[in-house]
């Protein structure tokens, strides 16, 4: 699953390649952990906070907090339990539209583009997992797909999963899943307010092995424990 990503652009240059502008407040955010771009590999563990798109601000980047949290959740002690026993990080995405956690989301066209320059998995050789990094052809911001949810002080997100293609699962042997990839070409169409949900799920289709690149990662980030 896709627990660890990075992005190793300044404000400026994700302005640029995003063809949209940082929302004043989010510039502004005041809060623990605060965001600095670049963000260097970060565990989805940490919480982290991360520029987002969202289909509620479509024009402009916003922040959110890694890990969603569903509307039922009502205080920080909840927030704190459910994603101890259920983490969000990532959500399958041939199953959102049915699961409690996420349906509101997908029922109500909450998608949202996440922008990374990388994601890492494991291959699991025995014992040993070996660290990738992977990223696209070229080494540009790509965008992840997700959903997102309202809640109290900062929305928060979660990162759509698909079957691995031929790459990622001989990487990611042991789930052979991959994060959805959303095409530079589709990111305003995966925003849309009126995709269907048979269109939602063709956009969450893998991308084929040649706009992926995979290295060793002699660096690996730490995998972390929730708080």
């Amino acid at each position: 699953m896709c627990y660890s990503t990075s992005l190793d652009r300044d404000v400026k240059a994700l302005e640029k390649r995003m063809h949209k502008q940082m929302l004043e407040e989010s510039r502004r955010v005041e809060l623990p952990h605060q965001m600095e771009l670049p963000l260097g590999q970060t565990s989805a563990f940490a919480r982290p906070l991360w520029p987002v798109v969202t289909s509620k601000e479509p024009d402009r980047i916003s922040i959110q907090r890694w890990g969603l949290l569903p509307r039922f959740i009502r205080t920080d002690e909840e927030a704190k339990d459910f994603l101890r026993k259920t983490p969000t990080f990532n959500a399958i995405s041939e199953e959102v539209e049915a699961k409690r956690t996420f349906k509101h989301a997908f029922a109500n066209g909450q998608r949202c583009l996440i922008p990374v320059t990388s994601f890492y998995e494991w291959r699991h050789e025995g014992k040993k997992k070996i660290p990738y990094r992977i990223g696209v052809k070229g080494g540009d911001v790509f965008c992840l797909g997700g959903l997102w949810e309202e809640h109290d002080g900062v929305d928060t997100y979660t990162v759509l999963t698909t079957r691995a293609n031929p790459l990622m699962a001989h990487i990611h042997n042991s789930k052979q899943r991959m994060p959805v990839i959303i095409p530079e070409a589709q990111w305003e169409a995966w925003l849309a307010p009126d995709l269907t949900p048979a269109e939602v799920k063709q956009l969450c289709e893998p991308v084929p092995d040649e706009a992926l690149e995979a290295v060793l990662n002699e660096a690996p980030p730490a995998q972390g424990s929730l708080f």
